[in-house]
């Protein structure tokens, strides 16, 4: 009822206020077409500070809003024409949309001559220590098959075989589209990130240190920013994306959106079928001196489905009220093969060979629905979300131990789990003009139960029986209470922002197997800085401080056994406490060139450390809190236009870390030094584009654990045909088939283990998107909430 009266309130006071808005379009003077992906700025002509960024759209059109009365200045820049800028004057007698008309830019004819290496390449910018690149219409990520392949070219950011992100800091940073996060799970981030195309994407901003205004968990953020809306009717986009190494994987994916004058109506489907490989390679010494080998296939089948429709009302001018329903579905297979063979420790007679058939079928049921709110008036502006979810994960198992040597079955056990998760999420964010600063403040309140029901049955005498040690019964209850107040302004050439977040947290983890209830309440306190100045519209330098909070997942809590393979497995820990990282970063940047420097220091990380068991000879990995985690990197980034057809980018990382890590009665403190290296050759010829992507990383590790060098190249070709309404994209992964992880245990008199992963990294795939309709409208992703993220 208080939620409906708070609507209704806003809604009426919107009656009375509007916004602002001034406008226009870029114009190539010679041939008369829009010029797209421009870069903006706006000064206030009396202090040269910039305080306002844009980019022209794909039709050339650009806006600003919300800008105080005074005289500025409009600075154009794009590579290939000369720099424009206008004078702008606001007053009292302006109406609420200022319309500039046109601008017409002229071509920089000596710089499209000439074979120099110069700087900066279309929409490659930074503002208050986020870096934003354009995406649409870049060369930079024109043959890229996806936007997951944009992902791997963005400086500071790393994208593993497995599909997971990790920024500098070795944060998983959290998705946002639009300026709102969707916090999907690592599944649903690779499927969607594989259904977009680089050019349904205006832009991407990366910020790697998010102010106290977002959620105590987000380390870091990538916001995608998609197409904007231009015109009223239907648009629609099909994406095939056919893969192919050992195994094949077809994905496809449909997109329409229908504008109407008052309404928007969003549908998108897809659709994955095929399957994937794994292995999974160790060689362990034990501590009776035999050797172990242990050699791990997986073959997963995929027919997994996702929908979501969106309904979105235009109450007036500058006020929104939309709902959304979707689900993701995930129905796999499976198969893994395991041989676990015992030598002796000159590998020269055989002791024991066991062979193990996992077969598993684990499928995920996720429905979401909620309706959102938001509003922009004159001065301030209104977001309200809510959310319900429910996500059930189920997974059975026939794993079967057959000692090869006599033909013997050892052991035969089934499992069938359960996890159903439920999450209630409510948000309010508001924010106030005064003068050249910004006041904002919100809150929010979310509340998670999960229940988690796994059984073992063990086979004896050809019955199956339940197995008590390791069944389990565990119920999880969370609820978070956060707000924050946040201010920024500008003084002469300083830009600055200071917040501050308090978060609430109370959980009860029950595990109703052992009879062990771990109750537990805190407050965190998270306070961040930014501060920006600006030498002139091209050239910042910036310092930021932050802190930031991360929650162990559920999974982590839960005390019972996931396995890999007969002596392998890993448990949940209920005792975990959430781990608190403070960072410091200092960032330069002139036109493209972007030089960063982050340093911090996690309290509690919370990591998944092996305890060998020499009597059993099981590795078992347990989740658990290290006192400490110091690091520090080092990021350079600088995009170069060589000439017209030839354009790289080359991105070079330096990282240091050092961990406190107790194991076996010792603790280790050694100090990691590593780096790493990628960019990319881009070469347009006539309609053709070819694109040589590049990745090193070098010798790296923690505080138990050596990882080896890895290094990898991609060739990419793209083509474009009908008017750009389809565009194809072949491209040839990991050439020398070399990405394979690999970790080698460093104390080998505890435990000598060497192992790696590998994910099929090298693969042939085809990829075609095709456009259609005449609309251009721009529709925001659904919203989940951080809880979601967390809770698969």
């Amino acid at each position: 009822m208080k939620s409906t009266l708070l609507l209704c309130l806003f809604l009426f006071t919107s009656l009375f206020l509007s916004a602002q808005v001034i406008k226009g379009k870029l114009i190539d003077r010679k041939t008369s077409q829009a010029i797209p992906l421009a870069n903006l700025a706006l000064a206030n002509k009396d202090h040269p500070s910039v305080i306002k960024y844009a980019n022209s759209d794909t039709t050339g059109f650009f806006e600003f809003r919300d800008l105080p009365k005074g005289k500025y200045l409009l600075s154009i820049t794009l590579i290939g024409y000369q720099k424009a800028q206008k004078e702008l004057l606001i007053s009292g007698n302006n109406s609420e949309t200022i319309d500039i008309g046109h601008i017409l830019m002229a071509e920089d004819v000596n710089l499209l001559q000439e074979v120099t290496i110069t700087g900066g390449v279309p929409n490659f910018s930074t503002q208050n220590g986020r870096i934003k690149i354009g995406i649409a219409n870049n060369a930079f990520f024109k043959s890229a098959s996806n936007l997951l392949d944009v992902f791997k070219k963005l400086p500071g950011l790393q994208v593993n075989q497995d599909g997971t992100i990790l920024m500098a800091s070795r944060a998983t940073p959290t998705l946002f589209v639009d300026g709102k996060p969707i916090n999907m799970n690592n599944d649903e981030i690779i499927s969607y990130l594989s259904s977009l195309s680089p050019d349904m994407v205006e832009s991407i901003e990366m910020i790697n240190q998010p102010s106290s205004k977002y959620d105590g968990e987000y380390q870091g953020i990538i916001d995608v920013k998609l197409k904007r809306n231009q015109s009223l009717g239907l648009r629609g986009t099909y994406n095939a994306r056919f893969q192919r190494n050992n195994y094949s994987v077809l994905d496809n994916n449909l997109s329409l959106v229908l504008k109407t004058n008052r309404l928007v109506y969003d549908l998108k489907l897809g659709h994955t079928s095929g399957s994937t490989f794994y292995k999974y390679y160790s060689l362990q010494y034990l501590a009776n001196t035999n050797a172990m080998t242990t050699d791990t296939r997986t073959i997963t089948s995929n027919q997994n489905f996702n929908a979501q429709a969106r309904v979105t009302y235009e109450v007036q001018k500058g006020q929104n009220l939309e709902a959304f329903i979707r689900t993701y579905q995930i129905d796999r297979n499976a198969v893994s093969g395991n041989q676990l063979l015992t030598q002796t420790a000159n590998l020269d007679r055989t002791i024991a060979l066991v062979k193990s058939d996992n077969n598993a079928l684990p499928k995920q049921y996720n429905y979401s629905g909620g309706i959102n709110y938001d509003a922009q008036f004159k001065n301030s502006e209104l977001h309200v979300i809510t959310s319900l979810t429910q996500i059930d994960n189920r997974q059975t198992e026939d794993i079967q131990n057959l000692n090869v040597l006599n033909n013997q079955l050892l052991n035969y056990w089934k499992t069938d789990s359960r996890n159903r998760i439920m999450i209630h999420v409510a948000q309010v964010d508001y924010t106030q003009k005064i003068g050249k600063g910004k006041l904002e403040f919100g809150g929010k309140f979310a509340y998670t139960s999960t229940q988690n029901d796994l059984r073992y049955d063990t086979l004896a005498n050809d019955v199956f029986n339940l197995d008590p040690k390791r069944s389990n019964h565990f119920r999880y209850q969370e609820y978070i209470g956060a707000g924050y107040l946040s201010y920024s302004g500008q003084w002469s050439k300083l830009n600055y922002s200071l917040s501050l977040r308090a978060e609430h947290t109370h959980t009860i983890a029950n595990s109703i197997t052992t009879g062990g209830v771990t109750e537990k309440k805190y407050i965190k306190w998270l306070p961040s800085l930014n501060i920006t100045y600006s030498f002139d519209e091209r050239e910042q330098l910036s310092f930021s401080y932050t802190r930031r909070l991360t929650r162990p997942t559920f999974a982590m809590l839960n005390p019972f056994r996931f396995y890999y393979s007969p002596r392998h497995y890993w448990i949940g820990n209920p005792y975990l406490q959430p781990s608190t990282t403070s960072l410091f970063a200092l960032s330069y940047s002139r036109k493209s060139l972007n030089i960063a420097l982050n340093a911090g220091k996690e309290a509690d990380p919370m990591g998944r450390y092996p305890e060998y068991n020499p009597v059993t000879n099981e590795l078992i990995f347990l989740g658990r809190n290290l006192p400490y985690r110091k690091f520090a990197n080092l990021q350079i980034s600088a995009p170069i236009t060589v000439n017209k057809w030839w354009q790289m980018s080359n991105n070079v990382t330096g990282y240091y870390t050092k961990e406190l890590t107790p194991y076996f009665g010792a603790t280790y403190e050694i100090p990691i030094y590593n780096y790493t290296v990628n960019g990319s050759q881009v070469f347009t010829l006539k309609n053709w584009i070819l694109d040589v992507s590049y990745t090193y990383e070098s010798k790296s590790g923690n505080g138990l654990y050596i990882m080896a060098p890895v290094y990898g190249i991609d060739f990419g070709v793209q083509k474009a045909w009908l008017n750009n309404r389809v565009n194809t994209k072949l491209t040839l992964y990991d050439v020398f088939d070399n990405m394979k992880r690999r970790l080698i245990f460093r104390e080998k008199s505890i435990i000598n283990n060497d192992f790696y992963h590998y994910f099929g990294s090298q693969r042939l795939v085809f990829s075609l998107t095709f456009n259609f309709g005449t609309s251009t409208y721009k529709v925001r992703e659904n919203k989940k909430s951080d809880e979601e993220n967390r809770a698969n």
